[in-house]
Parts: C-alpha cells; sequence; structure tokens
C-alpha cells in the first residue's frame, strides 16, 4: 500500500484513492510549482536580526509568489511521514521544466568597493545566536548558526548563487565571514526565477556595529598604516577606539606612543604582556612599528602570543613584528620558531616581480581575485596592471622559506617569502587546527589615497585570517544546510 509521504502519515486505501492522488500531483506539477521537500502544511514567517532593503533586486521567470496549496507526494514509506516542515523550510517549491529558485549576488567589503572571496551566504531557518567574542576553536567543520535552509560560498569574483530558497516576501539573508556577519531583508523571492541582488549597500559586510556583528579587533600602533587601510577596507572610524571604548576596533599605543590616531590609546607592550587581555580579541593586528622592540618588556608577551594562538586566536603581523616568531636576542617563544626558516633582518634576497603561489586552493583564490579585481574594483586604476600571479609590492626579504606541513608561503620574491600563514596548535593534526597567524613582510604602503594593489592584497589575507580555519591543502566548503 502506497502513503503520503512528507505532507503528513494519512494512508490511502483503494484503487479511486490513489488515481485521486495521482491526478492531483499532476495538476500541481502541470502548474509548475510543486510541494516542498518536508512535510506539513505551516506556513514560515522571516525573524528578526534583520536589516531592511526595498530595493536592489530583480526577479524574472514564470513563477507565482505565495504557497502552494497543499497536494501529494508519495513515497513507499509505509504509513510514515517526515517531521513536518518549520519556517522557511515550507516556502521552498518544486518547479517545473527543470527549473529552480535561485538567489545569486555579490559579496562586497564594508565599503562597498572590493568584492569578497569564501563568505558564506545563507537563508537562516530561525533566529541567529548571539556572536561572542574572544579567541576560540572556529573551525570551518561547523555549521551556521540559525539553522540554514541554502548555503553557498562567494567566488573569485564575490558571486554567489543560492539553489532552492523559499519564495515570498521578506526573506532573510546572512552574509558572513568569521566574525563578520551581517542579516539583511530581501523584499520579495519569485519562485522558479534567478532572483538577481544588484545593491551592493545590500549584500556587502557590516562597516559598524549598528549594522550586523564585527569581530572585535586589538591594533598595535606604529609606521605602517594598517589603521588606515581598515578604514579603506570600510571600517568606520568611529569603531576606532581605546580598550575602554565602544568600538570593535581597540587601539594601543605601540613605541613612541604611536597610537593609530587614537589619543587615549594604552600601552601595547603591557597588552602583550597581559594574556587575559590578549585573549578577548578575536583578533590581534600588530603594526610594524619601523624597528625589532623586544615585545616582552612588560610581561611574556613570546609565549602569551603561542597561548593566544593556540586557542584559537588571529594574529597579522606587519614586518618588524616577525620577531614575535623569528627571535633574536633570546627573545622568543621555542613553538613559534619553528614555523619558517629566518632570515632577520633582511637577509633572504627579496626580489622582483613577487608571484603568488598558486599551488594550493587559497592562494590560486588570490591570484584570480587580483586579476578580477582590476576589472571590478570600485577603486579604479590604482588596482592595476601586473600579469596574472604577480603584484607590485615592496618585500623586506626576513623569511628565507616556509615550512612544509606548519606553515604556507602565500607571496614570494627572489628566494624570500613575503607573506605566510600558520595554523595552531602545530601539534595537532591540519584538519584539527584552529588558531592562525599571517606574517606579511610586504608593507601597507603610505596609506594615503585610494587603495594600491599591495594593499588590495592585505585586504584579501585580512579577510582569510577572519574566515573559519581549515587545512589550506583542502578548498573550502560552505556549511550544510538544513533540509
Amino acid at each position: 500500500m502506497m502513503s503520503v509521504g512528507r505532507l503528513g502519515a494519512r494512508k490511502v486505501a483503494g484503487p479511486l484513492a490513489v488515481l485521486t492522488l495521482v491526478m492531483g500531483a499532476l495538476l500541481l506539477v502541470g502548474a509548475g510549482v510543486g510541494v516542498g521537500a518536508c512535510g506539513g502544511t505551516k506556513s514560515g514567517e522571516g525573524f528578526g536580526n534583520g536589516v531592511g532593503s526595498s530595493g536592489g533586486l530583480d526577479g524574472g521567470g514564470d513563477g507565482t509568489v505565495g504557497q502552494a496549496p497543499p497536494g501529494p507526494e508519495f513515497s513507499d514509506d509505509a504509513g510514515e511521514g517526515a517531521p513536518p516542515c518549520v519556517n522557511l523550510q515550507c516556502k521552498r517549491q518544486t518547479c517545473a521544466g527543470g527549473k529552480t529558485t535561485t538567489i545569486t549576488g555579490t559579496v562586497w567589503d564594508p565599503a562597498g568597493k572590493n568584492p569578497l572571496y569564501n563568505a558564506i551566504v545563507y537563508i537562516p531557518n530561525a533566529k541567529l545566536d548571539p556572536m561572542s567574542h574572544g579567541a576560540t576553536c572556529d573551525k570551518c567543520a561547523g555549521s551556521a548558526s540559525g539553522s540554514p535552509v541554502a548555503t553557498a560560498l562567494s567566488d573569485t569574483t564575490g558571486a554567489f548563487t543560492l539553489k532552492d530558497v523559499p519564495i515570498g516576501n521578506d526573506i532573510p539573508l546572512v552574509i558572513q565571514i568569521g566574525k563578520w556577519r551581517r542579516q539583511v531583508t530581501i523584499p520579495t523571492v519569485t519562485a522558479c526565477a534567478e532572483n538577481k541582488l544588484t545593491d551592493a549597500n545590500m549584500t556587502r559586510l557590516p562597516a559598524n556595529k549598528k549594522e550586523g556583528d564585527m569581530p572585535l579587533i586589538a591594533l598595535t600602533g606604529g609606521c605602517d598604516p594598517v589603521h588606515m587601510l581598515i578604514q579603506k577596507v570600510g571600517i568606520a572610524a568611529t569603531e576606532l577606539t581605546d580598550e575602554n571604548g565602544a568600538g570593535t576596533v581597540h587601539v594601543f599605543a605601540g613605541h613612541g606612543n604611536q597610537n593609530g590616531g587614537v589619543a587615549t590609546a594604552t600601552d601595547a607592550y603591557a597588552f602583550w604582556g597581559t594574556l587575559s587581555k590578549m585573549m578577548k580579541y578575536d583578533i590581534i593586528i600588530n603594526e610594524c612599528e619601523c624597528d625589532h622592540y623586544p615585545r616582552d618588556t612588560v610581561g611574556p608577551a613570546y609565549a602569551n602570543m603561542a597561548a593566544y594562538l593556540n586557542a584559537g586566536g588571529r594574529s597579522f603581523n606587519s614586518h618588524f613584528h616577525l620577531n614575535f616568531f623569528g627571535g633574536e636576542a633570546g627573545h622568543s617563544d621555542p613553538g613559534l620558531l619553528t614555523v619558517a626558516d629566518w632570515a632577520l633582518w633582511g637577509g633572504a634576497g627579496a626580489g622582483s616581480p613577487n608571484k603568488i603561489d598558486v599551488t594550493f586552493p587559497k592562494g590560486k583564490a588570490l591570484a584570480d581575485w587580483m586579476q578580477n579585481l582590476q576589472k571590478v574594483s570600485k577603486w579604479g586604476p590604482t588596482i592595476k596592471g601586473s600579469p596574472y600571479g604577480e603584484l607590485v609590492a615592496g618585500m623586506a626579504g626576513d623569511i628565507k622559506a616556509a615550512k612544509p606541513g606548519i606553515s604556507q608561503q602565500w607571496i614570494t620574491g627572489g628566494t624570500a617569502v613575503g607573506y605566510m600563514s600558520i595554523n595552531f596548535p602545530l601539534a595537532s593534526k591540519p584538519e584539527d587546527r584552529c588558531g592562525r597567524a599571517v606574517l606579511t613582510d610586504l608593507h601597507v604602503g603610505s596609506g594615503q589615497g585610494t587603495m594600491i594593489e599591495q594593499e588590495a592584497a592585505l585586504e584579501f589575507m585580512l579577510f582569510d585570517l577572519s574566515s573559519c580555519v581549515q587545512d589550506d591543502n583542502v578548498p573550502p566548503a560552505p556549511p550544510p544546510p538544513v533540509r
């Protein structure tokens, strides 16, 4: 005996009843729209945490908007139906002729000027969990908050496609890279059509905490103006405060009171010397101080950095901050010394052109992204010109080589490595590591004017640092949707 699957568990008996159900199913298919994949007839609604938007969407196709009338779907499950659908699960519909309902668009940085790679884009089916802060073991094997019903990753052009999405009005959309997360509301999603999101302001990451979640960043001031680069990326200037302020970027004063423009910034050396302070932050950015000062003058900074990274922290270290890892004059954590072959300072034979390592998935993605950026960046002609896999940037020549299985080179020049990443703890298997450090021998530049090519490369790497940690030899994959 056949039963009605997924839409309930009532049994069907007799040839006339079976014929009636079959004819009902054929009528629904002929209309071009069928029932969703889960049981029940409960209609889903949108939910909170959204940022409304009324523009930037082009709908097309021949589908109709709204909930399909209840109809049969057959299975051979001896009368047992699937659990009833809830919320937006109930608004997914089957289309005729091989069509599907999709949402497409491009993810942009908070400034809305450069597209972003490897952002998670999804339709949540429940309210999002609050975002926590501090060093946590965030691996890519985890699923996204809100029980997503459709998920995708943005590609090297920033583009994404969500398939088999719910239809109707006020559909929530989440865009996320690590602890950057923004939820917006799509006014209408049309069935059995491509629904194009064309407004960059709708599909960018948040520029301030009123627009969504942002990582809590500690930035130590120096002479390499990373604090100006993050504002070019789109972080609002109001988010840069001292450690007691309400901003999401807490600035600490480096050597010589280099404070990133925050006059009340407290001492960076006291910050590095206090592990409990470091552990509060999702990301620590250390601007080059124009000399290799010992970091441990106010506490065990080197051991603290190792402990922070092993606990899942993220750290971006510019030029002379390589001595957190390379060590000199007895200042180092033994575990951090092993991540590379060092040539401090300037002994690694840097030269031009600078080349992107395309032998691993994210390195290839960086090269593809940089090439695409020449066409689509809204910064204009300052990001231009380099052949595929190359970029213009000055390199100091302090890293001889990465260590296979420990660190990954990204950019090289001559016989030197200009950019390198390391996942922690080193003693764990690659798939179990959850902390990440990046070491850059490339400076931001002057920080003035429009974004230049080497700054764009550092933007890519800043958002890569923000994202969930995975084995660099494995291509990124979106979290699985809930069906």
